[in-house]
């Protein structure tokens, strides 16, 4: 610990790094590669202890804070330069208490170690269909996953929040304690502390039927069409994301289509086993038919597993926005498809499946607004080589551009863009200005501003 004697840091439990000290330029690194910030310490935190302690040494020397858990937000806010970076990583208990279906997780925890602690009870929480993304931010900013047509994002499955203020007070949030701050949490992102415990609502899931069903280029347009008429009529046990892409060597892709574009559906059913048959038909059978279909009985787990991060992922570079449709239509549809067959072989774009309980808001009013979005669009620009290439990144800012009059908002979880009116776009006005009364309340000095940046509405003059 280098050139951090002082008193504050000899109570720090984990290790404190400074520029030129062994792991420092690994610990730097978010799961961006487009992002190369060089904080001036970066504070591995073990406990909500170590997280006062870093914030204590933050307000002695005035420097900036930076908070990352799993570090793969794409606008790269879990580091910063010249301030103190807060790594939640080494923050990885889970609790998880079977008869009163509630896990207490610490914001390190990634799906990928959350979803088997819970699996072992047959319990689970709606999550994203990436396991190596960290479990703090997505709550945070609403969360999607494919139980939320079920039981709602992953943020209306908060029961409390454990959080440290930017003076170091330690508070909770939930229902009782501090409303309108377990409001603005589930939604919010990180703009009012340093989240240190989540308490998750859990629902037994015990297993899914679904699989990949893969169609050739030519037949992508129908294909969609399809998923999107079929979803429309779909209980909430199902679920659906489909790509369209230039395919990766993964098993479930015939071997012909190996780096071809094509596009790939992927159903899911929580329900009724036995209905599952009947409930997929349409996708299975239908008009246009897939050339491979691998759906199966599957545990959670594995289905999470399905799609895995990309070989080499550290040194990625990314550039992907995520924006919710009111509805897909043929124009957009065609529109998306035109857009992907001009574009290179590192251009894709996501639909995932939104309404039934999402729209419902299960557990009452929060900070995520826009609940009648029936899809979230996924605009995807991931490439090597040169940082800011423009014949990767061009094609998708025209990709999210060409939305704008169809969204509803961009998915704060997937917005590279930080701009204020990107990140007022997220919320809305009447949300957006709750939040930044809320922040005023519990951060005035906007110390939490390196994520989607609410900054404090300045208090009314009598």
């Amino acid at each position: 610990m280098e050139s951090t004697t002082t008193d504050i840091w000899a109570r720090f439990r984990g290790d404190v790094l400074a520029p030129g000290a062994p792991g420092y330029d690994a610990a730097r690194r978010v799961r961006n590669a487009r992002i190369d910030r060089r904080p001036t310490l970066i504070a591995r935190c073990t406990d909500t202890a170590d997280v006062v302690t870093a914030l204590a040494h933050a307000r002695a020397h005035r420097l900036p804070v930076a908070v990352r858990g799993g570090g793969a937000n794409v606008a790269g806010w879990g580091t910063c330069d010249d301030g103190v970076l807060l790594d939640l990583s080494p923050m990885k208990r889970i609790e998880v208490d079977p008869q009163a279906r509630l896990a207490v997780v610490e914001p390190g925890a990634t799906w990928g170690e959350l979803d088997p602690a819970t699996q072992e009870f047959g319990l689970a929480v709606p999550g994203p269909r990436n396991t190596d993304v960290g479990i703090a931010g997505h709550t945070l900013h609403g969360g999607v996953g494919d139980l939320s047509r079920q039981y709602g994002l992953t943020s209306d499955n908060v029961a409390f929040f454990d959080l440290v203020t930017a003076e170091g007070k330690q508070v909770r949030a939930d229902a009782d304690e501090n409303p309108e701050l377990f409001w603005g949490l589930r939604g919010g992102g990180g703009n009012f502390g340093v989240v240190t415990r989540f308490g998750f609502r859990l629902h037994p899931v015990s297993g899914v039927v679904a699989g990949p069903l893969v169609h050739p280029a030519e037949n992508a347009p129908a294909a969609l069409r399809t998923a999107r008429d079929w979803l429309a009529g779909a209980p909430d046990e199902a679920s659906l994301v489909a790509i369209i892409w230039t395919a990766p060597p993964l098993p479930f892709i015939p071997e012909h289509l190996h780096f071809e574009r094509c596009a790939v559906l992927i159903p899911t059913w929580f329900g009724d086993p036995d209905r599952a048959a009947e409930v997929l038909a349409p996708l299975r059978d239908g008009a246009p038919k897939p050339v491979s279909d691998g759906i199966s009985a599957m545990s959670y787990v594995a289905y999470q597993r399905l799609l895995p991060s990309p070989p080499d992922f550290a040194h990625q570079h990314v550039y992907n926005r995520g924006e919710l449709l009111g509805e897909l239509s043929n124009t957009t549809v065609d529109m998306l498809i035109k857009q992907w067959q001009a574009a290179g072989p590192n251009f894709s774009v996501v639909f995932g499946a939104l309404g039934g309980a999402i729209r419902r808001a299960p557990s009452g009013p929060t900070a995520f607004t826009h609940r009648d979005a029936q899809w979230f669009v996924e605009i995807c620009a991931q490439w090597y080589g040169a940082a800011d290439n423009p014949a990767h990144l061009a094609p998708a800012v025209r990709g999210w551009r060409s939305l704008q009059g169809l969204t509803e908002g961009p998915y704060v979880n997937l917005l590279p863009d930080p701009e204020p009116e990107w990140v007022r776009a997220s919320y809305g006005p009447a949300t957006y200005e709750r939040l930044a009364r809320l922040k005023q309340t519990w951060d005035p000095g906007n110390t939490f501003r390196f994520n989607a940046n609410v900054p404090p509405l300045p208090p009314t003059r009598d």
